[in-house]
């Protein structure tokens, strides 16, 4: 017989969806990318500008004067998670510069589910199981096969600076999710994004301001840029706080790792980039840890 364990389907598939929502990141940027002349600091900003408002008016029409009954330390943890996005996102982008994605990514994702685990059980927030110790195995291997081991090829990248802001990306990341997982269940989902984008948003401004912004040129470009805003950065997120209020943090983290197999299957679907064994290897293990997650045999 099979059940369900610990928490509720409606809020793993949340998780699951947003996930999946996320993995169509990358084929958005390449593709502005391959239309325009802009940033990804810019990128993160505009998609964060747009989504912020449109969570507020949500938030508004739902809540009414509710949404700004936050308690004091609540509202600090809100902002902080906001805040650590942001500083996730613009680590996450400098690590590629110095180090190029493979490295990158393998790090950022890899990382921050341990650190959310570690957190979550030091803290005694969860018990580590067998099963999630196996899903979470599962997980990280299923990521370093998908992605890759390649080293950078070009001799002018920072390997130690590039590992240092892909550590920070990754730390900004899990921070976000035991954030959002404190404030998960007093707050409506709603409320919780619309604060979270507010202060990420006020972070990247001043970040672009000091780095120099460099915006998007093209009609096309801001077609995608309003994609990025609305989809995958306003609802993704949205759905992601909402799944929180009954999946664990650790899980949710295993959850987010499907992110690079949509990316791949997206980049193999649409722009024709192979997709070798090793990769197909890393996918299905990477649905095996969401299985073992979603499925407790009794």
């Amino acid at each position: 017989m099979q059940h369900l364990h610990r928490f509720q389907p409606n809020g793993f598939w949340l998780v699951t969806a947003a996930a999946v929502t996320w993995g169509t990141i990358g084929v958005a940027t390449q593709t502005i990318y391959s239309i325009d002349t802009t940033t990804s600091l810019f990128i993160n900003l505009a998609r964060m500008v747009i989504a912020a408002p449109l969570l507020m008016l949500a938030c508004w029409r739902v809540l009414g004067g509710q949404m700004f009954k936050v308690r004091g330390r609540d509202l600090a943890i809100m902002l902080l998670s906001g805040t650590l996005l942001a500083l996730s996102q613009a680590a996450y982008f400098a690590a590629i510069r110095h180090t190029g994605v493979t490295i990158a990514t393998l790090l950022t994702i890899c990382i921050s589910p341990l650190v959310v685990t570690g957190v979550s059980v030091l803290l005694k927030f969860e018990t580590l199981t067998r099963r999630i110790l196996i899903a979470l195995a599962c997980a990280l291997v299923g990521s370093i096969l998908l992605v890759g081991l390649g080293s950078p090829e070009d001799a002018g990248y920072d390997l130690q600076l590039g590992t240092i802001f892909s550590v920070i990306a990754a730390l900004g990341y899990a921070g976000m999710i035991l954030c959002g997982r404190f404030v998960a269940s007093d707050y409506h989902p709603l409320q919780v994004t619309a604060i979270n984008f507010g202060a990420g948003a006020a972070v990247l401004l001043v970040i672009n301001l000091v780095s120099g912004i460099e915006t998007v040129h093209t009609a096309q470009g801001w077609v995608l840029v309003a994609y990025l805003g609305l989809v995958p950065t306003a609802l993704a997120y949205w759905l992601f706080q909402a799944g929180l209020r009954s999946v664990s943090a650790t899980a949710a983290s295993i959850v987010s790792m499907l992110d690079p197999l949509v990316a791949a299957l997206l980049a193999w679907a649409l722009f024709g980039e192979r997709l070798v064994i090793t990769g197909v290897i890393g996918g299905a293990l990477l649905m095996m840890s969401i299985f073992l997650l979603l499925v407790d045999r009794k």
